[in-house]
């Protein structure tokens, strides 16, 4: 065998040998509207309100950050610095301060005998504009077949619903454009009592935006690891 033959082969078994790159790694991102002072309060109250009702429920804290989702997505670790520089382009182009924005109601995810829950948000036209704005700068980077590990993991050992992985990579087209559902993630509680909660009177209120951000996304799709340094 000839040395350059007997390299070539080296080479490729130590490569086949090596683990993943972390190049391939995927990462669930999101890129999303951090909410005022009023939502803020809003979404606490009800928080402690699921809690009460599912006491291993997750509480809105910095790992559980309040936020409206304007597109979620699969991409490569190695991809992001440029991501983020593209988000921060669409940032530099709008002006959350500005923005104002009306809750008008309570929905809920089914997850076996729990519920994801939410507050509604009015998809206006100013919203849909930004989320245009934010798919057209990240799609480019998106992923496919993201699993648990693009995840921050769960330090309650809560597993991972599948639905989530699905949710994640189907973002885009099924939750944007007419299908866009702005919503601030409230916690979990029992599929009945959220349905008899829902049945109920809401009392509408407005409240603003202070920013664009981008977190990693951890269980139940919640905000859980801030990427960008743009605080």
């Amino acid at each position: 065998m000839s040395l350059t033959r007997s390299l070539f082969l080296a080479a490729v078994i130590s490569l086949m040998a090596m683990p993943g790159r972390s190049e391939d790694r995927l990462i669930a991102i999101d890129v999303l509207l951090q909410p005022d002072g009023v939502m803020l309060e809003r979404a606490a109250d009800w928080n402690a309100r699921m809690r009460e009702q599912s006491p291993e429920g997750f509480e809105l804290d910095d790992e559980h950050a309040p936020h409206i989702t304007l597109v979620q997505r699969f991409v490569a670790e190695s991809d992001l610095g440029s991501l983020l520089a593209a988000v921060e382009q669409v940032r530099s182009k709008f002006n959350p301060a500005a923005m104002h924005m009306t809750a008008t109601g309570l929905y809920h995810i089914p997850s076996g005998k729990i519920g994801l829950a939410g507050i509604v948000v009015e998809p206006s036209d100013e919203l849909k504009s930004l989320q245009g704005a934010v798919i057209d700068a990240v799609n480019r980077f998106a992923r496919t077949g993201g699993g648990a590990s693009a995840f921050m993991p769960d330090t309650t050992g809560t597993p991972f619903d599948p639905q989530l992985f699905k949710y994640v990579e189907t973002f885009v087209p099924n939750q944007t454009g007419d299908k866009f559902n702005p919503h601030v993630t409230i916690g979990i509680a029992p599929l009945g009592w959220l349905e008899d909660v829902e049945k109920q009177s809401f009392s509408t209120f407005t409240f603003g935006a202070e920013g664009i951000a981008v977190y990693q996304l951890g269980n139940f799709g919640t905000a859980s690891k801030r990427l960008d340094s743009n605080r």
